[in-house]
Order: C-alpha cells, then sequence, then structure tokens
C-alpha cells in the first residue's frame, strides 16, 4: 500500500507514520510539504498512491486548493482522499465534502484516537 501524506509539519508526519505503520504494516508513505508538492508527486509518479491524505493548513499551496486541483483532474479520481488536519472549522469541512473527499478528520488528540481512525479508514 502507498500512501501520499500532504504535510507541513514534520512532527505530525513523524505521528502520522508511527500510527500508520502500526495499523497497516508495510505501509510505504511518502510526505510533501504542500499541495503544489502533492500535485507534482502525483504528475510524475509512475504509480499513484492507495491514498492521499492532505493537510488544510500549508504553505505554498493548500490542502483546500490542492484537492480542487486533484478532482479536476480524471486520472486521480478513483483515489481516496481524506483530510487530515487541525482545522474543525466547518466551512472547511463543508468545502471539502462538497468536492467529494472520502473523509475529513480532525487530528486527533492522542495515539488511540489515531489508531481508530486510521484502522477505519484503511479498512474501508
Amino acid at each position: 500500500m502507498l500512501v501520499l501524506y500532504a504535510e507541513d509539519d514534520i512532527e505530525d508526519y513523524s505521528l502520522f507514520l508511527e500510527v500508520i505503520e502500526s495499523v497497516r504494516a508495510g505501509v510505504d508513505c511518502i510526505n510533501v510539504i504542500n499541495g503544489f508538492e502533492a500535485l507534482k508527486f502525483l504528475e510524475d509518479s509512475t504509480i499513484l498512491p492507495d491514498y492521499i491524505f492532505l493537510d488544510v493548513n500549508m504553505p505554498t499551496m493548500d490542502g483546500k486548493v490542492c484537492l480542487k486541483a486533484i478532482k479536476r483532474d480524471p486520472r486521480f479520481k478513483n483515489i481516496p482522499i481524506i483530510i487530515y488536519t487541525t482545522s474543525r472549522n466547518p466551512l472547511d469541512q463543508e468545502f471539502c465534502k462538497e468536492l467529494g473527499v472520502f473523509d475529513y478528520v480532525p487530528k486527533p488528540n492522542s495515539i488511540d484516537e489515531a489508531k481508530k481512525s486510521l484502522q477505519r479508514i484503511l479498512k474501508s
């Protein structure tokens, strides 16, 4: 399984990596630091990720702009996109759901919560 995670905070990415590896062994996780790099990865990749996780708040290109760009490209239409963010803004959530995200998950406050949310997503 290949996961692309656009996250600019290295500590959040490290925690995500630790949790996802505990939930599903053998996951390859690619980290990019903004939406622009996520799009570049998708454009250049010969193997597309099984899941894309996007943070909303990132420099250069945020997760919402990146989400719009991904959804416009028919090559990526079957990749589940999960917004995984600290943003609990209902407008962000509504915007992302209208664009067809697979899930919108506020970043959990504990490792146990993170495991439960990632288990639920990866089993879907």
